[in-house]
């Protein structure tokens, strides 16, 4: 049996020493409470908008916290997050504008990593999540004067004074899930002049990739949470340890061996419950990534228990907590037929289950990657 020490290694490693160079990454800093929908512009600090109405939800508020008109989420981190409409009638777009601690250096690598979670009364599903890099804030710029708010490479070139650059996720996956924060990543080379970056969906209906996901609404439209944005440079370097197991492609990607059982580290439940805790995502995390890139590669999860407990209680958890970690693969964008799951209960010890400590081992979730 091998543990993932490599995955958590590398991950720490990279946590530790990277710097995020966004501002106020989490929402949490803000001037007000926010008491009614369209409160993110001049209150959350080092944030903006461009035109339209961009949602502040904060714990805070009784009306817009949590629990807000379009359903509920609780955030990633912290107790704030962004809620915009990336697809909506008449293309009605909503953008949150941030800034960066310092200019980004030229011809570096960089690394955008930000967290959305599609709202409950949302009918469709994108893949058109984006960010546009400036040269300083689009948001009071002549784009206000117009009463369209999509914004597209048509309405930036018309901004005096204005260089930017337009980058999109390598791989672009339909973002559905409405229970997990799902990660887009995107890696570029800065140009050395950026300053302020803008997210959000910058094409029109017509050219917009979307996914029928629910009817809960008569009309179509698209609305995310968003939490956690995040710049950092990708040229850390790993420790040496460890750098023969990754890939040169991905910097912070482990390489898992096919056909081994690895055991999560990180991956946590609460006491006889199944749901994810959000300390689970980075590690699993890993792995979504790495099946994207691999689209030969397939997984098996399996979960396990100690033996106190009901065989039949214990077998029912070990398939509920294996089965969230394949749903969070599968809400991630992974291919269903690409995850199976399955639970052995307490049939499988790999420890004394008459010690506390045993007993710790045996409560685990395993996976193993296979060539298709």
């Amino acid at each position: 049996m091998r543990i993932l020490f490599a995955v958590c290694l590398v991950l720490s490693s990279a946590i530790g020493s990277a710097q995020n160079l966004v501002k106020n990454s989490s929402f949490e800093d803000y001037k007000h409470c926010p008491e009614d929908i369209g409160r993110f512009t001049n209150n959350v600090v080092d944030w903006s908008t461009l035109q339209g109405t961009t949602d502040y939800l904060n714990s805070c508020s009784r009306t817009v916290g949590f629990f807000n008109h379009n359903g509920k989420q609780i955030a990633r981190s912290g107790f704030a997050y962004a809620g915009i409409f990336t697809y909506s009638n008449k293309d009605y777009r909503e953008y949150i504008q941030g800034s960066l601690n310092e200019k980004l250096e030229k011809d570096k690598k960089y690394i955008v990593t930000f967290y959305v979670s599609l709202a409950d009364y949302a009918t469709l599903a994108i893949s058109d999540f984006s960010i546009v890099f400036s040269n300083k804030p689009i948001a009071g710029s002549t784009i206000t004067n117009s009463k369209k708010t999509l914004v597209t490479h048509k309405t930036l070139s018309k901004i005096n004074g204005l260089v930017y650059d337009h980058y999109m996720q390598p791989d672009p996956i339909f973002y559905k899930s409405k229970q997990i924060w799902m990660q887009v990543y995107i890696p570029f080379t800065a140009k050395g002049y950026e300053t302020n970056f803008t997210i959000g969906n910058f094409a029109s209906n017509s050219r917009t990739q979307k996914m029928k996901v629910s009817e809960v609404n008569e009309k179509d439209f698209s609305y995310y949470y968003i939490d956690d944005v995040s710049v950092e440079a990708k040229d850390r370097e790993l420790p040496p340890l460890y750098a023969e197991t990754v890939p040169q492609k991905a910097d912070a990607t482990p390489k898992i061996e096919r056909n081994k059982v690895y055991t999560f580290k990180n991956v946590l439940f609460e006491f006889n419950k199944a749901d994810l805790l959000t300390a689970s995502e980075e590690e699993i995390n890993v792995l979504t990534t790495i099946l994207r890139n691999n689209n030969k590669l397939s997984i098996e999860i399996y979960g396990h228990t100690d033996a106190v407990g009901s065989k039949e209680r214990n077998l029912e958890l070990s398939n509920q907590r294996a089965k969230a970690v394949a749903s969070y693969l599968i809400d991630s964008g992974i291919d269903e037929n690409r995850v199976k799951w399955i639970g052995y209960g307490s049939s499988k010890p790999v420890a004394d289950n008459t010690t506390e400590e045993g007993r710790t081992q045996n409560r685990r979730v395993e996976f193993k990657m296979l060539e298709n």
